[in-house]
């Protein structure tokens, strides 16, 4: 069913709310405002498109001239049409329409029975999941859902995530140390000359002891030209990428991040929030 602009606008309120963030949509400044605002009134199947994480290799390529998407093995439309004996020893499963939908499968020679039915049974449910819903993010409600194995390019690896406004690459987070059974990383804010910004989130640590060089791109600038080109059609996107040696490979493309529930450090004083908000122009 087709949600009016009324009862968009309040689910957005509302998921906001529910996280302890007032907005003011009808006259965003901060940033949480304007992704709010985005949230409500700038819904579009482009972003559908490219949100969905199969389709997202159409457009990576339309732009760029080449698919630099992690590979992809296979795509299905039930958990039921796996069969593992046909992708390599090691890969991810992911469903297409929706965030946190992985299963990581390092060697599936050492994987029993028991355990590929709890992924096929655990891949079902998320693809039946209304993911939209979650956040108030309904450039996923048209997303078809579908389940899909692609290539694993290695365990806690670093993210680069390009934030681009205006089609313009702004700032860089680095999310490194990661560790995957304790769902725990750390990000670091820099600018687009690799300066720390010594911005933090609330609810995840920053580390700028770290010496820059050891996790710095080597392809930093031709993850910016990528960004700028991915960005074009958008007010506010972030591109993330991962670099394993040497190659430059698409995450996906994030319009809301964290649902839009960005909370810094410094949010008290709404300085890191407006100054972003003043990056976006709506």
């Amino acid at each position: 069913m087709k949600l009016s602009l009324e009862k968009i606008k309040e689910s957005v309120c509302n998921d906001m709310l529910n996280v302890g963030i007032d907005v003011n949509i009808d006259n965003p400044k901060t940033i949480q405002e304007k992704i709010s605002w985005l949230k409500t009134y700038d819904i579009m199947p482009l972003k559908t498109k490219c949100t969905d994480k199969i389709k997202l290799h159409e457009y990576c390529k339309e732009k760029l001239g080449k698919d630099i998407c992690v590979p992809i093995y296979y795509e299905y439309n039930s958990a039921n049409d796996i069969v593992f004996d046909l992708l390599p020893s090691e890969f991810v499963l992911k469903c297409n329409h929706g965030s946190g939908m992985t299963i990581v499968v390092k060697d599936k020679n050492r994987t029993n029975k028991n355990e590929f039915e709890y992924y096929r049974k655990t891949l079902e449910e998320w693809k039946n999941y209304d993911f939209s819903e979650k956040a108030a993010e309904y450039h996923y409600k048209d997303i078809v859902p579908k389940i899909f194995a692609e290539k694993l390019l290695g365990e806690n690896i670093i993210d680069y995530k390009i934030c681009c406004f205006n089609g313009e690459p702004k700032f860089l987070q680095i999310c490194f140390d990661r560790n995957m059974h304790q769902h725990t990383v750390k990000y670091n804010y820099y600018d687009n000359d690799l300066n720390p910004l010594y911005i933090s989130e609330l609810s995840t640590p920053a580390d700028y002891t770290v010496d820059i060089n050891s996790i710095k791109p080597k392809k930093f600038e031709l993850m910016k030209e990528y960004a700028k080109k991915l960005s074009q059609d958008f007010k506010f996107v972030r591109v993330d990428f991962y670099e394993i040696n040497g190659t430059v490979y698409l995450g996906e493309l994030t319009f809301t991040p964290a649902g839009g529930h960005l909370k810094y450090n410094e949010s008290d004083k709404k300085e890191i929030s407006l100054l972003f908000g003043n990056m976006l122009k709506l």
